[in-house]
């Protein structure tokens, strides 16, 4: 299958929340709300979140379309850090079944980096869950190495997000 991977729009607001929902409902342990957090989200807030993804100059969502069936299979985001000035996050992560194992996931990673490196941003990092072995193993394909920094992950802190950067960042 061909996939075109792009900036997401403000009008397609509705498909990136249905990704989003979809998202948290199957692999609800590595992201950081819950699926009913999300679905009680006003239209408004979901409507704004897709305004500034798509326009603004400091954060970025990115998705991969399936081109023969126009449907959203895949998002990816990089934004400011929430604590940490000059610092860029990789946030969102999330790719259907049906186009795992394709080139997906690689390509909007790298429209994530490349955005990055459009900002001020010095460094760019993520954070994956301890006990997300396949996303490590990706991460580190694609050349982000483990920073030795993790903090308890919010909803389930029995387990911890393991921070990685970006070395060929800048």
């Amino acid at each position: 299958m061909a996939y075109t991977v792009r900036r997401t729009t403000a009008e397609e607001w509705q498909e990136i929340r249905e990704l989003r929902l979809e998202a948290l409902l199957n692999s609800p342990a590595n992201f950081g709300q819950t699926y009913e957090q999300a679905s009680a989200l006003p239209d408004e807030t979901w409507r704004e979140r897709a305004r500034t993804n798509a326009s603004s100059e400091r954060q970025a969502f990115y998705v991969a379309v399936d081109d023969a069936a126009g449907k959203l299979v895949g998002m990816w985001g990089v934004m400011p850090h929430f604590h940490r000035p000059d610092v860029h996050i990789i946030i969102g992560v999330y790719v259907r079944p049906e186009a795992r194992g394709t080139d997906v996931a690689r390509r909007l990673n790298q429209a994530c980096i490349d955005f990055a490196r459009t900002t001020d941003a010095k460094e760019l990092v993520l954070e994956v869950r301890d006990d997300n072995h396949r996303g490590r193993r990706f991460y580190e394909r694609e050349g982000f190495e483990v920073t030795g920094f993790s903090e308890p992950h919010n909803l389930n802190p029995s387990h911890d997000l393991i921070e990685m950067r970006y070395p060929s960042f800048r």
